[in-house]
């Protein structure tokens, strides 16, 4: 990354952190404050065409499409905005690059059958959300990485133990496997919502 690409992507952090604390300054997302959040990002397309813009821009995309905004749809927001205003710059800015170390390509996946495991924070939804959408595609998730688990997902929004330096208890996991010759893919959130 050069430091005008890690200049204008701190900028842009800046921006959208702090449009994210105005809003949540009292603790509650109303339906205008989302939709008017919608509209901010529409307006700046350098911002939603790099991370974190992206992610909050088809976030709150996918809770307007069908009009209704539910309460699940809401309090996922309130946790997308949260975890950006939690984080600091420095962090966010290096987990873009850190990322791109060791996610692998995919083409097309055999749901059926397939055994997956969920880590870190999903655009999706809440992982509950996200394997039903494996399961009723005929895959089966597993809460942990081991020797079966053909595919780790890794959630759009990062991994907890990212904010402190680490990789994730999981992708440290499948990483080990990958270096004893198992064929664990490490894909991210995208990947895996573009192939359901």
């Amino acid at each position: 990354m050069t430091s005008s690409t890690s200049s204008s992507l701190k900028q842009s952090l800046g921006e959208l952190l702090g449009v994210a604390r105005g809003l949540m300054a009292d603790e509650e997302l109303t339906d205008s404050e989302i939709r008017f959040l919608s509209e901010w990002l529409e307006q700046r397309y350098t911002m939603t065409s790099s991370f974190p813009g992206n992610i909050i821009h088809q976030r709150i995309k996918d809770v307007l499409e069908d009009g209704v905004i539910t309460e699940e749809e809401r309090s996922h927001l309130v946790d997308t905005l949260n975890l950006l205003i939690d984080d600091r710059l420095e962090d966010l800015a290096e987990q873009v690059d850190l990322t791109e170390l060791w996610f692998d390509e995919v083409g097309l996946i055999e749901f059926d059958k397939a055994r997956f495991c969920l880590t870190g924070n999903f655009v999706f939804g809440p992982r509950e959300v996200c394997k039903t959408a494996i399961e009723q595609r005929g895959g089966i998730v597993k809460p942990a990485v081991g020797d079966e688990i053909q595919f780790l997902v890794v959630g759009s929004l990062g991994v907890d133990e990212w904010r402190t330096g680490g990789l994730g208890t999981e992708i440290e996991r499948a990483m080990r496997l990958r270096a004893t010759g198992k064929k664990v893919k490490i894909i991210p959130e995208d990947s895996w919502a573009a192939l359901l």
